[in-house]
């Protein structure tokens, strides 16, 4: 299965998933590519494969050449009609143009300010636990929720973790006012299985490796 093929799989598949939920967000892709510096030191590798219609999420945790592979991912996905968005980092967002920003868990607090700030950016959240979610609603700003890990993962947040599983994405969906994406584990062997489980799309990163 060459790039393009698994990548289109996997669009294809969250797009079942998606579909399963209305009202659907336009602006919301159904698949992301979330960025990892060590586990996909080259995103831009990755992204000039992915197909028209899926989202990035970079992540830099501070690398030295964000400023510089930020901008690239604009370039790819503004060539290639892929969504961008900027992990945490609202000023280097702003500064490229990206279409919007993802936030921490610890960040979402600064979600209504952005939004009043900035009414078109997306935002989107991690949410690791079903007391954050249930205070949520419409009016925090955000576009969409991360929950995660759906199952077993790599990330060092997961670790330890004990995975959420079909039945408790499925509970923690229910819970929300907000759309609901799962990250955490998910690839070409088990996103069929979350068809049905009330996610309004999926986040990946290892499934999207080289």
């Amino acid at each position: 299965m060459t790039y393009k093929t698994r990548f289109q799989y996997l669009l294809d598949k969250a797009r079942d998933i998606a579909q399963a939920q209305s009202p659907q967000n336009p602006k919301l892709p159904p698949l992301f590519f979330f960025t990892d510096p060590k586990r996909t030191p080259h995103p831009e590798d990755i992204a000039i494969h992915m197909p028209a219609g899926c989202g990035i999420v970079y992540r830099h945790f501070g690398e030295g050449h964000a400023s510089q592979r930020a901008r690239l991912l604009r370039k790819i996905a503004r060539d290639n009609g892929l969504t961008l968005l900027i992990g945490e980092d609202d000023t280097l967002a702003l500064e490229i143009e990206a279409d919007g920003v993802h936030l921490r868990q610890a960040s979402i607090d600064r979600a209504a300010g952005l939004h009043a700030a900035r009414p078109s950016l997306i935002l989107t959240a991690a949410c690791h636990d079903a007391e954050t979610l249930r205070a949520l609603d419409t009016d925090s700003g955000l576009s969409a929720i991360f929950i995660s890990p759906v199952f077993a993962s790599h990330s060092p947040s997961a670790q330890g973790v004990v995975p959420l599983g079909v039945n408790g994405a499925r509970e923690m969906t229910e819970l929300s006012s907000l759309p609901v994406y799962g990250l955490g584990g998910i690839g070409c062997d088990n996103i069929l299985s979350l068809k049905g489980s009330g996610l309004a799309g999926i986040g990946a990163v290892d499934a999207f490796k080289l």
